[in-house]
């Protein structure tokens, strides 16, 4: 348990930050962790919801009530939900402060949104990912652009010249992309020309390019190769098996498979920047 947290005001935000990294949480959950009464923490979830920042649930709480977008969204992301976790985690480790990022939209990617939230740095993301930019403008450490274009209903993402002109004026340190498939022999696959257009923009204008994929993923061969595997820096994975990794690796792809722990990944260091 926690120490006690006494001032209100740090209670809240220490369940808006729960809210943010889970998206729901139980009253009795967080009554333990935070050290006080049930009825504290009613009273709080009470007064975030007439805030607007939270929905109260029976036993709990969640962000918000999702929209018919956001609950297609919502079911994609259930979808390898721990691996998208450690791989959201894992990521982490090469993001240093004052950095600048793109992200691709996609539900590993917001997975890594809500780490970033959660986090105490300052840094500016580019992304045409809606629910990214939204979660993202949660931390005001983070200047979030939502890159400009078409709204499509099917990933809450936005497409068309608007976009990849608004991407190419942008300098990013590091990008982080999920695609439909990633493999050594055809790269980084996506169903639609847009998403493969995006992730090649933002591989051509990152200095380096860190590709998010679970092991659902990999091998996988779709459509439209955006970036050939050679092209890519680092792959984060939770993919375990090494036969299915060696090709990777022997194209020159740093590998690292992400776990629930710090154990693994002490190799990152060195692929920072």
């Amino acid at each position: 348990m926690e120490n006690k947290i006494r001032i209100p005001s740090a209670r809240r935000t220490a369940i808006l930050r729960q809210l943010l990294l889970d998206g729901a949480v139980s009253v009795e959950a967080l009554a333990q962790e935070l050290g006080v009464s049930v009825a504290t923490i009613r009273r709080d979830l009470t007064t975030l919801e007439n805030k607007g920042s939270v929905r109260r649930t029976h036993g709990g709480a969640t962000v918000t009530a999702p929209r018919r977008a956001d609950k297609a969204f919502a079911l994609r992301e259930q979808i390898d939900r721990q691996g998208k976790r450690m791989i959201a985690r894992t990521a982490m480790k090469l993001i240093e402060p004052d950095q600048t990022l793109f992200m691709n939209d996609g539900s590993t990617l917001l997975a890594l949104a809500q780490e970033l939230v959660a986090s105490e740095m300052t840094l500016t993301v580019a992304t045409p990912g809606v629910n990214i930019a939204i979660a993202l403008s949660e931390n005001t450490r983070i200047n979030a652009y939502l890159a400009g274009g078409l709204v499509r209903h099917r990933s809450l993402g936005t497409t068309g010249d608007f976009l990849e002109q608004m991407l190419s004026t942008i300098n990013a340190d590091t990008a982080f992309i999920a695609a439909e498939g990633f493999s050594a022999n055809e790269g980084l696959t996506y169903s639609y020309e847009a998403d493969a257009k995006i992730a090649h923009v933002m591989n051509e204008k990152a200095t380096r390019t860190v590709v998010l994929a679970t092991e659902r993923k990999l091998g996988q061969r779709d459509r439209m190769t955006a970036i050939a595997a050679s092209q890519v820096d680092v792959l984060i994975t939770d993919c375990r098996d090494e036969s299915r990794l060696e090709s990777i690796r022997e194209l020159g792809v740093s590998v690292i498979v992400a776990t629930n722990s710090a154990h693994g990944c002490d190799n990152i260091k060195a692929l920072q920047p």
